[in-house]
């Protein structure tokens, strides 16, 4: 975070975790916007071990902290599934990603779902589709590589820094 003022802006990790694809980006807060740093995804292969599966997320945003030097990751909660086997897969993701910010020491803050579509979008029951294009709109973008859990991981960073700029604002 070396070319960042404290100050001037905030940098935030956003991780959209699944055990098959788990989504992320990289956003610098200034003033009331955010610019996006780095974003994709890793899928992992269901043919690998679990605990394999599950280290790779781990390893994975290990190494975007290690470059990136955010200040904080911000995670999406975990929703109540029909599936529970899929509730249990995506608990074990965001465990993972969590773990790794707790190991590098940056502090993690969790949204729910309608949290962050309510943040982005202004309503909390927009579909994926719309909160990508209110996250693009909201980065300065036109487009967004990868499958939606990028778009996601992006809203789930930009949520975090809204909040972050009331807690500033609440404690002026």
């Amino acid at each position: 975070m070396s070319d960042l003022h404290p100050a001037l802006a905030r940098r935030v990790l956003g991780i959209d975790p699944g055990l098959a694809v788990t989504g992320y980006a990289v956003v610098d807060g200034r003033g009331s916007g955010g610019t996006l740093v780095h974003s994709g995804f890793m899928r992992t292969k269901p043919a690998e071990p679990r605990a394999q599966r599950l280290y790779r997320i781990f390893d994975l945003v290990t190494a975007l902290i290690a470059e990136y030097g955010p200040a904080e990751l911000a995670v999406e909660q975990q929703f109540v599934a029909e599936n529970v086997r899929s509730a249990m897969a995506v608990g074990e993701a965001r465990a993972a990603a969590m773990v790794a910010a707790a190991t590098t020491g940056i502090p993690v803050f969790e949204y729910a779902p309608t949290s962050i579509k309510e943040s982005v979008v202004g309503w909390g029951g927009a579909p994926k589709e719309q909160v990508q294009q209110m996250v693009l709109l909201h980065l300065g973008l036109t487009e967004l590589a990868g499958p939606l859990d990028v778009s996601d991981a992006a809203a789930i960073a930009l949520t975090r820094l809204a909040d972050a700029r009331l807690e500033e604002a609440m404690a002026r």
